[in-house]
């Protein structure tokens, strides 16, 4: 065998391995049966100690086999997940879709209609949430009766940590 089929032959046989280590594949579409909820929900000593927290329960949701555009599948380029949270100040749920790609050791999202822009890190089995757009980026996203946001300027909603958590969480905050 030449140096340069050897060559080849070993990029060929590495490339599972390097698809597989891709933050889509390791936090989405290879986790939960393609069907990963990751999800916090903060206890009141946890908000009393956080005055400036506004977030009382969030997560991000993903089903490889669902997507509004349905001549297109869910890839590491360009894939649909959900957010949904929960502010101190109601019992609501806020939701929005988020259309989002991998890049490099992260993904990178941006929620329909303006409603800001995040950035998802994998740490282990979480998701490190970081609200990304500059100091006064916030995420914004419509409830049955109002609008809800979080991450402005000067809160403690900037940044999160989202274990991979129970599916049915992420299916009750919004009933089909």
């Amino acid at each position: 065998m030449t140096w340069r089929a050897l060559s080849l032959a070993t990029l060929v046989a590495a490339s599972p391995a390097i698809a597989a280590d891709d933050p889509y594949t390791r936090s989405f579409a290879g986790v939960a049966g393609g069907r990963p909820c990751y999800v916090r929900v903060y206890d009141d000593a946890h908000l009393k100690s956080h005055p400036r927290q506004t977030v009382r329960r969030i997560f991000i949701d993903f089903d490889v086999d669902v997507r509004s555009d349905e001549t297109r599948k869910n890839g590491p380029d360009d894939f649909e997940a959900g957010i949904g949270f929960m502010l101190k100040r109601s019992p609501e749920w806020y939701g929005q879709a988020m259309s989002c790609k991998a890049v490099a050791d992260h993904v990178e999202c941006f929620l329909e209609a303006d409603g800001g822009t995040l950035k998802l890190t994998p740490r282990g089995n979480a998701l490190r949430l970081e609200v990304t757009g500059g100091a006064d980026a916030d995420i914004h996203a419509e409830g049955e009766k109002d609008f809800g946001s979080f991450g402005a300027r000067g809160s403690d909603d900037r940044i999160f940590i989202l274990p991979l958590g129970d599916r049915a969480m992420c299916d009750a905050a919004f009933p089909k």
